[in-house]
């Protein structure tokens, strides 16, 4: 497959020789940064209250909980001490959730003192109990970071918005799933776990600050 294209020569070079090119596409553009933060920019337009605010804090939570992370390991994987962006091995993820912890600690803090839209702040908090889940079962087995980042957004939307919104995200769902399998980064039992943890989360989250109020 024989492309010119203005891209970085690391991703013209997959782009070139990648024999699934869908499937990589799809985990890129799919990712759970990239999937969080449309969805967060998503959740501050609609909001009816101060919007330009919470686009603001929607920009926090994307540099703090997407792209720092993301920024850290493009930094390694330049450097050699990380195999690729999608960082096949566990414990190449073990400092990125930490820094998506810590930024979504620093973002809830930030919304709970400054009044953000109770949902950006709700789902701050599932995302940092998500992080925490995979940084821990990390430790075990190689969790879909992918899987459970898609599931986390049906589950969220769903809870928030109705089941008929939280099942437009479905098909992107059985997308990224597919593409795992086919790359080969993922058993069906580690897709299967991600799911459950992505779809589980935000009905943890939301039923624990149900008991609080």
């Amino acid at each position: 497959m024989h492309i010119r294209l203005p891209l970085p020569a690391a991703l013209r070079h997959r782009v070139e020789s990648e024999e699934f090119l869908w499937a990589y596409l799809a985990s890129l553009l799919l990712s759970p940064p990239v999937v969080w933060a449309v969805w967060v920019f998503a959740i501050a337009w609609t909001s009816s209250a101060d919007r330009h605010l919470n686009l603001r804090f929607a920009l926090l939570f994307a540099f703090a909980v997407c792209a720092a992370p993301i920024l850290f390991v493009t930094f390694m994987v330049r450097n050699g001490r990380i195999s690729d962006l999608h960082m096949r091995e566990s414990r190449e993820r073990y400092i990125p959730y930490s820094i998506a912890i810590i930024g979504g600690l620093l973002c809830a803090f930030i919304f709970w003192r400054y009044d953000a839209n109770p949902v950006l702040y709700l789902l701050t908090l599932v995302t940092i109990v998500e992080l925490a889940l995979m940084l821990v079962g990390t430790l075990f087995i190689h969790i879909s970071f992918h899987a459970a980042g898609m599931a986390s957004v049906i589950s969220a939307t769903t809870l928030l918005f109705g089941l008929s919104k939280g099942l437009l995200f479905l098909p992107l769902l059985l997308l990224i799933v597919l593409a795992r399998l086919v790359l080969e980064r993922h058993t069906p039992a580690q897709i299967i776990l991600g799911v459950l943890i992505g779809l589980l989360t935000p009905l943890g989250g939301i039923a624990a600050i149900g008991m609080m109020i």
